[in-house]
Formats: structure tokens, C-alpha cells, sequence
């Protein structure tokens, strides 16, 4: 069964609409350009939604926990979404996010268990705090070169079984890949000045972090014991991983 909603007037879906009718496929016309938030919260009826074209905003958990919806396509006109959108629809798989997309609020999709690979748009610049947290059967995720900001815990307890950052990247909060414990290399690009606390840290198979350069901010305990440090003799790293204890490997 679906349903649309029918209007040629510009108009927005409203915040907690508990009161909207809701159909297992729910089909929104173009003249839709904003969704409040928390207006399809708890819709566990709702599978599937076709989102207008010319819609601009998604505001905070607009749709968390609506657990079973499978795929969501935005389209280009999307520059931003809200806290905790898609937070908690476990049985989301496929994502596809619109090329104008600048920034994932915090807790965007975090908990959405089933989500297995994702490619973020070429435009993203931020990906804010716990946006994929939990996501246990993320395993591959492509970075877009336009990347600056990583937030905390951004990636935290995913499955991630690689990871190449791209060389725009210029913060990493946090806890960002915390018990990433799939991981076993990673380099961090030439770009990245803040390397955030515990980044690494519980990613129990994590063997080598490479970081050639000097980057402004190192927090402490970034990496397991266990894991070595590849950077060159007397560098930054060099010097926080002898103040630190963590075993290196020199260029």
C-alpha cells in the first residue's frame, strides 16, 4: 500500500506530526521542501519513502527508529541533515545521499545496524559527532576528497575493515574509530592537525598507524599498546609516541 500527499503549494511537514496519516510506502510530492522534526519518529509501519526533488531540509529525528525502512535516496537539492535522522532504523541497507549534502548532524544514522557500505557525496564536509556509531556491519565507507571534519565517536564500534582518509581531512574528534576492531593499517593524510583522544583506540587488531608529518594536536592514548607508529625519527609523533611508550617503526 502507499501514499501521497496532495498538493501543488510549497509546504513543509511539521514537527512530531503524530496526527499524519502513514502508509507502509509513503510517496511525498515536490512541493514538499522541508520535514520537521521528528515528524515520521516511531513510524514503524513506514518502509519505504520517496522523497521529493526540490526538498531542502530534514530536521532532527525525523525519522528515527522507523525500523522498517530498507533504502533511502535524497535527492540533490538535500544540503543538510538533522541530529539523529535515521538514528535507530536497524533494517536500513542502502543509502545513497544527494551531491549537494555539506553536513551529517550528529547521531545522523547512528545504530542503524544493518547499513553494510556507504559513499558519501563529493561536496560533504563535516561528519558530526556519533553520526554512524553502532553501525556494527559497516565495513566499507568512501570518503569524499571535499572531507574536513570528523566528529567524536563519529565511526565508533563499526565493522570498518579499511580506511582511507582523504588528504583534505583536517580534524578527527575524539574516540572517532573507537573498538574498530576490524581495522588493522591505517594512514592518516598530511592534512589531518587534530588527532582527537582514543581515535584508535580498542581496535584490538589495529597492528600500524602511519602519520608522516607533524600534526598540531596529538591526544593522549590514541592507540592500543600493541599497536606501531610509523613516522620519521625525531618528528612530533616520534616525540609523543617516546613520551607516551607506544612502540615505533621509522621512514
Amino acid at each position: 500500500m502507499s501514499a501521497k500527499l496532495q498538493t501543488n503549494k510549497p509546504i513543509a511537514v511539521k514537527s512530531s506530526s503524530s496526527n499524519l496519516y502513514v502508509a507502509r510506502n509513503m510517496e511525498l510530492p515536490d512541493s514538499v521542501v522541508h520535514i520537521g522534526a521528528g515528524a515520521f519518529q516511531n513510524k514503524s509501519i513506514l518502509r519505504s519513502v520517496r522523497f521529493p526533488q526540490n526538498l531542502r531540509t530534514i530536521e532532527a529525528q525525523a525519522f528515527s527508529r522507523c525500523t522498517e525502512i530498507r533504502q533511502i535516496t535524497l535527492p540533490d537539492s538535500v544540503r543538510e541533515l538533522g541530529a539523529g535522522v535515521f538514528s535507530g532504523c536497524t533494517k536500513l541497507k542502502s543509502v545513497s545521499l544527494g551531491s549537494s549534502l555539506s553536513r551529517i548532524g550528529d547521531s545522523a544514522f547512528s545504530g542503524c545496524t544493518s547499513l553494510a557500505s556507504l559513499e558519501l557525496p563529493s561536496g560533504l564536509r563535516v561528519i558530526g559527532s556519533r553520526t554512524f556509531c553502532c553501525c556494527r556491519s559497516l565495513k566499507t565507507v568512501r570518503f569524499p576528497d571535499s572531507l574536513e571534519f570528523i566528529g567524536q565517536e563519529a565511526f565508533y564500534s563499526c565493522g570498518l575493515e579499511s580506511l582511507e582518509l582523504p588528504d583534505s581531512l583536517v580534524w578527527i574528534g575524539d574516540s572517532a574509530f573507537l573498538k574498530c576492531t576490524s581495522l588493522t593499517e591505517v594512514r592518516l593524510p598530511e592534512s589531518v592537525q587534530h588527532i582527537g583522544k582514543w581515535i584508535f583506540h580498542g581496535c584490538r587488531n589495529l597492528k600500524y598507524l602511519e602519520i608522516r608529518h607533524d600534526p598540531e594536536y596529538i591526544g593522549p592514548w590514541i592507540i592500543n599498546k600493541a599497536v606501531t607508529i610509523r613516522c620519521y625519527k625525531d618528528s612530533a609523533a616520534d616525540q609523543y609516541c617516546q613520551k607516551s611508550g607506544f612502540r615505533t617503526e621509522y621512514f
